[in-house]
This record gives C-alpha cells, structure tokens and sequence, in this order.
C-alpha cells in the first residue's frame, strides 16, 4: 500500500504516536510522511521554526527504505479561526504533496490524517481509502475557532473509511458521525523505556549530584501541562528536586518556576537517552491539567513511565483510570501532593506488575491492531 500521512508533528525531535506507528507499520507499505506547515507568522511567534521555510523548498527527503518525508510550503494563518482560509492553504498543500507522489510514483494510496484540517484536503489525492487517527479534542485548543474546527472534523469523520481514536471520550464523542470507529489508546516503545530498569543503563549525569527525591517529569511542556502543580510540589518537597525534561513551548512563561532553587528545566533530551533520566526518577510526574482537552487524552508519556517500571503519580485522567492499581492519582494541589507521597513508598511488586502491564501496551500491538483493521475494510470496500 502506499500511504499519505498528514501528521501534526515533524518526524524530529519529539516522537509521538505519528512516528511510532509510521515506523511499525509493514515495510511493505511505502510512506510519504507529510510534516504540517508553518504560516508566514509561525517564525514571529517562534523563531525556532524559521528553518522550515527553507525546507519546504528541498522538496523529498529521503528517510530510510519505505519513508519518505515532505515539508509543506508556507500557509495561510487562522486556518483554525477564520472560515475558508483552510480551504485556500489545503489546497498549495495539496499542490506539493501531489508533486511528491507523481515523484514516488504513488498510485491508489490511502490518505490517514491527524489533522481535522484535512476536510479540505480530502478528495484532491485521488485517495482510495481514507483514514483519521484522532489523537486530541482539536476544538478545544487555545486560539481556535471552536465552532468551525468542530464543523470541519465532522465533514472529515463522516467522509473517512476507518477512524481510530486513543481516548474513550473521543470515541464516545465522534461514533455518532462515522461509519467506521475503534479505540486504539496510545502505548510506549517497551523494549526501550525499560532500559530505565537496567543496571547496565547508566545515570544521567545532570541527575547525580540533585538531592531526593527526584520528582521527575518528560514530554513537551505545554499549555496542556500544569506548572502550578509542578511549583506547588517544589514548595511541598522543598528538600526534593523537581526535573522537567523537555521542550518548552514558545508561549510558556516558566520565570516563576526559575526562581525556585529545587526546579530544574532540563530542556529536549534525545529519546535514545531519556531511559538514563527516568532511572534516576523516585516519581514519575503526570501533572496535567485538569479541563476539557486533557479529559479525553491518552497520555503517551504515562505509557512510557509504565514501561519503566518507575513509581508514577498523576492526576486523574479517564483514559488511565483504569490502572489504579499501578499508579497513585491525586486531584488539585493538596491531592497531588498526597499522591507524590504515597508514589514515594512503593513497593517492589508494583513495580514487577507495571513492568508486566506495559507488555499490553507496545507500539508494536497497537499497529498490528491498526493494519488489521485497515486491511480487513480495504478489502470489504473494494471486494477483493
């Protein structure tokens, strides 16, 4: 099969569901893997991102054997505010993205988005199957257009073949408006992360000289992420150190959380080392915050902390509520701290039963789930 993927993440730095299911999938199946676009303000708001206007001119990049990687051109802003500015930017996407099939020779491919911007896009590829992995409530975002960007998901989910979605309120929420759904939850590279378990897998050296407990946190730091429980948590373990690993996003304010002598930002850390920091955590912290957008994600970082075998406290989220058991949830400041506490004096057999846990839920299970599913209703849909 050939495949078209509209991704909401470039490949790298910070691997997400898009790239670990992308790089599971059967080599079989030859990938162009379509990076989203910057607006010509992007840079303005983040500098950081300037470099992806000159990318965009490079045309293919080569991956490895059956990826390949494509920057759309710049776009319009507002495509997630204004209503028919998303029209005119799918279409200059679609313009590049058809170039690079025409260049790879892609003929029959399906069309498997994670963005609901891709309602304007539909239909332009000469796509045969089409496919929506819903990985967040879009709507919800700061700065969209809530209305519209609802509008625009329903046209793609009632147009889509197959839609996979990580969280149970996602799936409760879309069902209604397609024709195929299933509940795919995000999961962990297993076989990596539990190299944090290994006495092989040395300290990161940022780590060794910090008092505990390490409090430790990994993933972007967005708006999504609650630095008011991070400072209330640095407040209550003043003898503690509270470590975020991660990129900070361009509009987040950490100043506050600077000034505190136990917080240290680390900044993005190569996947490949981040097993060397989770070992030296004595929590794992899952601070998000408590509102419409977090309540129907499935939290990849919490997989990964699984997988690690280390102590995790988190607030209650409904996609992992389930592994009660396992980890220790708390609400609100007072609630979070108390689960920090309780987190701190783990046991061995929790331990041995998170590790075991995080066996059912690899990347590996989650995209043969995937290729079954799309396989199976491929072939209803075309009787073969």
């Amino acid at each position: 099969m050939d495949i078209v993927c509209i991704s909401s993440v470039d490949w790298e730095p910070l691997w997400t569901r898009k790239q670990q299911i992308m790089s599971r999938l059967p080599q079989s199946n030859r990938i162009l893997y379509v990076e989203p676009p910057i607006s010509f303000l992007s840079p303005y708001k983040d500098p950081g991102v300037a470099f992806k206007r000159d990318l965009a001119q490079t045309g293919l990049r080569r991956l490895n054997e059956n990826i390949w990687l494509l920057t759309p051109p710049v776009v319009l802003p507002f495509g997630s505010r204004l209503p028919g500015v998303n029209i005119i930017n799918q279409r200059k996407i679609a313009q590049s993205i058809k170039a690079a099939m025409r260049e790879l020779g892609f003929s029959r491919s399906i069309l498997w988005t994670y963005l609901h911007t891709s309602c304007h896009l539909m239909g332009s590829l000469d796509e045969t199957f089409l496919i929506y992995d819903c990985v967040d409530e879009h709507s919800a975002y700061d700065g969209f257009n809530t209305q519209l960007v609802k509008d625009m998901e329903r046209k793609l989910l009632q147009r889509c073949d197959l839609v996979f979605c990580t969280a149970r309120g996602l799936y409760e929420s879309k069902q209604a408006y397609c024709k195929q759904i299933f509940l795919s939850p995000n999961a962990a590279d297993i076989d990596h992360f539990r190299h944090a378990d290994s006495a092989e897998t040395p300290l990161a050296e940022e780590l060794k000289d910090l008092p505990h407990p390490i409090l430790g946190f990994v993933g972007a730091i967005k708006e999504w992420i609650d630095l008011d429980l991070i400072a209330k948590i640095a407040h209550n373990f003043p003898h503690g150190s509270v470590v975020m690993v991660g990129p900070v996003g361009a509009n987040i304010d950490i100043s506050s959380l600077q000034n505190q002598n136990n917080v240290y930002f680390l900044g993005h850390r190569d996947r490949q080392v981040l097993p060397q920091y989770l070992k030296g955590f004595d929590v794992c912290l899952n601070p998000f915050r408590e509102n419409e957008l977090t309540s129907t994600v499935s939290p990849l970082k919490f997989y990964e902390y699984l997988a690690s075998g280390r102590p995790i406290a988190s607030v209650p989220m409904p996609e992992i509520m389930d592994f009660s058991e396992l980890v220790e949830f708390g609400g609100g400041p007072e609630g979070f701290t108390a689960a920090v506490s309780r987190a701190l004096k783990d046991t061995s057999q929790k331990k041995e039963a998170r590790l075991n846990k995080a066996l059912e839920n690899s990347w590996e299970s989650r995209a043969e789930f995937m290729m079954e599913q799309i396989e199976k209703h491929y072939a209803q849909k075309y009787n073969c």
